[in-house]
């Protein structure tokens, strides 16, 4: 027998492959069920996008997804159950592996269709944006083939072009949700329908595994759709239509277009950006496709490729190279320097069991290092090949072994960082950094949560500059325990400030314009001290016009908000409850009192229970019956950081959307220390009609930190919690804040 005779083998192109007419794909009944999750999706998506900011740069770029084994159904009548013989694909392929991937690449192309027809029906009815709507009907029809084959006959024509089955049949005509029952197949048929009929498009199941996908898509969609105003993901329009050729994305040069996105049009920029996005998912993924004649030799092929292990990492394929360098060119890898170093960087992936988290964890950890490293790098590729190529490429330029040496090292003290401050258990970073314990408490205290708030608010670019000054921490500089804890709370403090009044936009460029200049490691350590960061974190704040409080304020008292920045507003709540007292000229507001008085800026304060939520006083949702001033909510002005306060999960639960004087009676109850009162305070609340439960009392009683509550309840009972008192607490939350923050940069 040919052995090239049992497998047909070829590679192609996304496109290609679900745009081969008449063909639908049939998922046998032993197959596991969908369970592609966040993970998947997160990595998928940022393959794709990454591919996108390559292509810029190399137009070879690709992106290899994968093996699909299919098998070709030659006793439809028989095999295919249930089945309306009259709703058949021409051709049905049996699924044998791949069959996660397919069915994402759906459903991310009904998320893509959605998005690009929703925009094109906003356009403007003019000439100029013919040729815009033109390019979305030609991606339109494209990405209708990733989730349906034409039948050209029933009603809709088109079906679900991949089913489960036993549970899902094509059908001619009738109600989707009798015939399509699989969570994929379902949401699929109902897509369908609503882009046949015009009608709105349907949301999935709840609480499934394609609701929490679609969701996780949609998200990284929104960045796409919105690069042109900041993303560090993916590229601008005008980033996108200078360096791609106008005859991949739309078939021939469209001056017309280039001119509106020139004009930074926000719809024509995001169509061009979710253009690329579907040009790199369409003609620059590609998938091998193996068809075996038999199904046996089919199960075959699959168990040999999914028993071969996991795949290796770039830095596990770098690590010959270095081990090659220290043998040939030094004295040996073994029980050298140059182990010692590598022996960091293998630490944190070590206790990883997962391919997928190793990859996460290596992405991660390479994208800080290659920043940190020159400040020129742009976010590195998650592409493997592209990851080992910069690893080769920077290590080689170090012509010297002690160079070499020295670039091993560096890595080992950035993972280093990683594994002793991003990757440790959160439960013991209030315990981190012995290194740092000849500092005062105060300080070292302010530094670890100034780690952990910026960890939460996602700002992953701090983590440049923090682990070049934690670098010089454990190689044992001079005062380094005392410029990493300040330069810890100068870039909590920056990060504060800049966030309180403005958006991330520009922010990322901050650290790396810093880093090419004076702090990366290519930079070497001269320029790597606390007044250069400290001076230069203040010009950008002037640059951006909140370099004084008269400046920052303005933009503040209107910018700082719980739905514009949560943890950059649980940070401040936190600051200003940091030794304040009730003001006794201003009932309600809180002031600056002596250190010591009342600590909240403490890594286990942060992390304990008592303060994990946030409270809107008045609350988001307006009761009538609860009588809020209506004002608050006109503009949103409930969401201020004068309206928000901290509060046990439970508590805030309780606390609801209730009137004022029912949670000036919890509050009243948290703050208050006196057993005789707390007695009092459940009689008052009864004599007003609230019943206060005993476990509600109970976990009111037993919230540790209660001060930053006093404050609030010196308003009283009859106060009143409008709009002019918020705008007033916000203004003074504002001001120590401000206070508090600008110490800590200057």
């Amino acid at each position: 027998m040919e052995i090239s005779r049992a497998f047909s083998t070829v590679s192609e192109s996304v496109a290609y492959f679900f745009r081969r007419p008449g063909i639908g794909y049939y998922i046998p009944l032993y197959q596991r069920e969908y369970s592609w999750d966040d993970e998947n999706i997160e990595q998928l998506m940022d393959d794709i996008c990454s591919g996108v900011r390559d292509l810029l740069d190399s137009p070879d770029t690709l992106h290899f997804m994968g093996t699909v084994i299919l098998v070709t159904e030659n006793d439809s009548e028989n095999n295919i159950k249930p089945q309306d013989p009259r709703a058949l694909p021409s051709r049905i392929d049996n699924v044998i592996d791949g069959q996660q991937r397919l069915s994402t690449i759906s459903l991310l192309a009904c998320c893509l269709y959605q998005r690009i027809y929703e925009i094109t029906a906003k356009l403007p009815d003019k000439d100029e944006f013919e040729d815009l709507k033109e390019a979305s009907d030609t991606y339109l029809n494209m990405l209708m083939d990733f989730f349906s084959v034409d039948l050209m006959r029933g009603k809709p024509k088109r079906k679900p072009i991949i089913i489960r089955g036993s549970i899902d049949g094509w059908t001619l005509n009738g109600d989707d949700n009798q015939h399509y029952k699989s969570d994929i197949s379902s949401f699929i048929a109902n897509f369908i329908r609503a882009v046949d009929t015009k009608s709105k498009f349907t949301e999935p199941r709840k609480d499934s595994l394609v609701a929490d996908n679609l969701k996780a898509i949609k998200s990284w969609l929104n960045k796409v759709e919105n690069a042109h105003q900041d993303s560090e993901d993916f590229p601008p329009a005008w980033q996108i239509l200078e360096k791609i050729n106008q005859a991949d994305l739309w078939s021939y040069q469209r001056p017309e277009l280039v001119e509106l996105v020139q004009e930074r049009n926000e719809k024509v920029c995001s169509l061009v950006q979710l253009f690329a996005f579907c040009y790199f998912l369409l003609e620059r993924c590609c998938l091998t496709l193996i068809q075996p004649v038999s199904q046996v030799r089919a199960f075959d092929m699959f168990q040999s490729l999914n028993a071969t292990g996991s795949p290796l990492t770039a830095l596990e394929t770098f690590k010959p190279l270095v081990v090659n360098v220290a043998d040939s060119e030094g004295q040996g890898f073994q029980n050298s320097k140059f182990e010692a170093y590598f022996t960091q960087v293998e630490k944190l992936t070590s206790s990883l069991s997962s391919a997928s988290s190793k990859n996460k964890r290596t992405n991660e950890y390479l994208n800080l290092f290659a920043l940190a490293y020159d400040g020129n790098s742009k976010k590195l590729s998650k592409q493997f090949s592209a990851q080992r190529k910069w690893l080769d490429q920077t290590f080689t330029e170090c012509k010297e072994i002690s160079d070499k040496e020295e670039f091993i090292r560096r890595m080992g003290d950035t993972a280093t960082y990683c594994s002793n401050l991003i990757y440790l258990n959160r439960r013991n970073l209030p315990k981190a950094l012995p290194e740092i314990d000849k500092v005062s408490e105060l300080d070292r205290q302010q530094a670890i949560l100034s780690i952990i708030y910026l960890q939460d608010a996602g700002h992953k670019m701090a983590n440049t500059v923090l682990s070049r000054f934690y670098a010089l921490l454990i190689r044992n500089e001079p005062n380094a325990d005392k410029e990493f804890t300040l330069a810890c709370k100068a870039v909590a403090a920056f990060f504060t400030l800049w966030r309180s009044a403005l958006t991330n936009t520009g922010l990322d460029d901050v650290y790396r314009n810093l880093l090419r200049n004076k702090m990366s490691w290519k930079q070497d350590n001269s320029g790597l001290t606390v007044e250069a960061l400290k001076t230069e974190l203040i010009e950008e704040l002037k640059k951006k016009k909140i370099g004084t409080k008269d400046e920052w304020k303005k933009k503040a008292l209107q910018y700082l908000k719980y739905n514009n920045a949560k943890q950059v507003c649980r940070f401040a709540l936190f600051v200003v409850a940091h030794d304040t007292i009730p003001d006794p000229i201003a009932p309600g507001l809180m002031k600056i009192s002596r250190p010591g008085s009342h600590s909240y800026l403490e890594p286990n304060k942060w992390l304990a229970d008592d303060f994990k939520s946030i409270e809107h006083i008045a609350p988001q949702k307006s009761e009538t019956s609860a009588n809020w001033d209506a004002a608050l909510y006109e503009n949103g002005d409930y969401e201020h950081i004068g309206n928000l306060t901290l509060l046990p999960i439970e508590i805030n639960s309780s606390a609801g959307n209730n009137s004022w004087i029912k949670k000036w009676i919890y509050y009243q109850y948290l703050a208050e220390k006196d057993n005789q009162k707390l007695d009092n305070l459940k009689q008052e609340a009864k004599q007003k009609g609230f019943n206060l439960k005993d476990s509600t009392l109970k976990l009111l009683k037993d919230t540790s930190q209660k001060s930053h509550i006093e404050p609030i309840v010196q308003l009283g009972a009859t106060g009143k919690w409008d709009k002019d008192f918020v705008e007033n607490r916000t203004e003074r939350i504002c001001d120590i804040l401000w206070e508090r923050m600008y110490e800590w940069l200057s």
